[in-house]
């Protein structure tokens, strides 16, 4: 790359463990500020280093550096997505994918398979978010992953929710919990840590939640459980998990029509919310918002529609 001074003529390992470095730096500032904080940042960082594949390193140091560059794909789709760039996102976990299967890294692709699917299941695309999560669960099995099949089949059972099917939902969210709970201890990678205990009751939660919204909602007193244990339970980094968890605890509490609790853990939202840039938070918080509006004649949940509607730019 003599024509690229960014470029070394040679890569070494020292060269990849700085990558990584910046790739979990960049995870975490999606975590606690979303992903408006370090799109920018991580997309210029994926453009600056994809040419190091082009340099001079041995065997070891190139399939290192296929996984690092993968990830570094990974988390710029997942910002991309965070701010509302879904062709942008896509364009990115698709590099991943390439990189990744060149690694030979199955659980990384499990992974951007999950996240993939997670963007389909924003958008109200269940039936096409789970074609995704079952090549995803395809990918964690072959890597012998049962953190990443834990996690495959919750966000299953959120697909299955959305589409109004209890049944399979609750048994998938049983397995979830099944394989989370007989997941090895030892080292996580970076892109698979967020998943833990607080996660995964956060998953529950609003799997019992979809199912509260389109079968029965006598979920919902299991939900605000899962929930109010998950907003305990994340650290101070993830702060965008727990916004979503105050946003669908505080629909749960709408539908129980216990509307001050409501209104008050709706305030917790908002402020959760202003801490992050992320347009999902704010697609989370308008259904939230139409929900209040079904109880206007409560002063509790009119005043919190407004105050919802305050903090949410038009579509």
């Amino acid at each position: 790359m003599a024509g690229n001074p960014q470029v070394p003529a040679r890569v070494g390992v020292d060269d990849v463990v700085r990558l990584e470095a910046e790739v979990e730096r960049l995870r975490g500032l999606d975590y606690r500020q979303g992903g408006g904080a370090c799109r920018d940042s991580a997309i210029a960082c994926a453009a600056r280093h994809d040419p190091l594949l082009d340099a001079d390193a041995t065997d070891a140091v190139r399939a290192r550096l296929l996984v690092a560059l993968a990830d570094l794909h990974n988390v710029t789709g997942w910002t991309c997505f965070d701010t509302g760039l879904d062709d942008a996102a896509s364009r990115h976990w698709d590099r991943a994918l390439e990189l990744a299967a060149e690694a030979g890294h199955h659980d990384l692709v499990a992974n951007i398979r999950y996240r993939v699917g997670r963007m389909r299941l924003h958008r109200g695309r269940c039936r096409e978010a789970l074609e995704v999560f079952a090549h995803g669960l395809a990918a964690a099995r072959r890597a012998g992953s049962r953190r990443a099949v834990a996690m495959l089949h919750a966000n299953q059972a959120w697909a299955h929710a959305g589409l109004g099917q209890a049944g399979e939902a609750v048994r998938l969210l049983d397995l979830a919990h099944d394989e989370f709970a007989r997941t090895p201890r030892g080292p996580v990678p970076g892109w698979a840590r967020f998943f833990d205990e607080p996660d995964l009751c956060g998953l529950s939660g609003v799997v019992l939640t979809e199912l509260a919204r389109t079968v029965d909602r006598s979920h919902t007193s299991a939900a605000i459980d899962s929930l109010t244990a998950a907003v305990a339970g994340y650290s101070g980094g993830m702060a965008r998990s727990r916004a979503f968890s105050l946003v669908a605890l505080t629909a749960n509490h709408l539908m129980q029509h216990d509307f001050d609790h409501a209104a008050e853990v709706g305030d917790h939202a908002l402020a959760a919310a202003r801490e992050v840039r992320s347009t999902r938070v704010v697609d989370r918080l308008r259904p939230l918002c139409a929900l209040a509006d079904r109880h206007a004649t409560d002063p509790h949940a009119r005043a919190l529609s407004a105050r919802i509607a305050a903090f949410t730019p038009p579509v």
